[in-house]
């Protein structure tokens, strides 16, 4: 009987360990669910994970935009429905639906300090505003 509680015991606590495990590794990443705008069908996810003390891996896949066309992306202050026109942080423009880039900002900064992804149509068209995610907000 012993031998069956201290069983029981190890299983608990490897459990337990990992559920700490997962805990500590979802503080590393966070995500954002980019959604359509302006009717234009694009949508996706932005996963962001602590790239260092001051820096955050940005890696969007974008699907239901253009085939070869260069769409400017941003990180703005703000939620989708009001951004700082001005962008904080610029990424990499999506291009075949996938954009990556290194940002000089905490992972923790970005969740907690009222940030959203913002997609624009093209370089050309960039005052229309094709998909918006608000960081940490899955």
């Amino acid at each position: 009987m012993a031998r069956v509680g201290r069983f029981l015991a190890a299983v608990v606590l490897g459990l337990s360990l990992v559920g700490v495990t997962s805990l500590a590794l979802a503080a590393d990443s966070a995500s954002a669910k980019l959604a359509p705008q302006n009717n234009s069908g694009e949508s996706g996810t932005a996963t962001l994970t602590k790239a260092g003390d001051n820096e955050t891996k940005v890696v969007l896949e974008v699907s239901g935009g253009p085939s070869g066309v260069t769409q400017p992306v941003h990180i703005h202050k703000g939620t989708c429905d009001k951004l700082d026109p001005k962008p904080t942080y610029p990424l990499s423009p999506v291009v075949n639906g996938k954009s990556e880039t290194t940002v000089k900002a905490s992972l923790d900064s970005l969740e907690k300090g009222g940030y959203a992804i913002n997609g624009h149509k093209s370089a050309q068209e960039v005052s229309t505003y094709v998909f918006c995610g608000p960081i940490g907000g899955m």
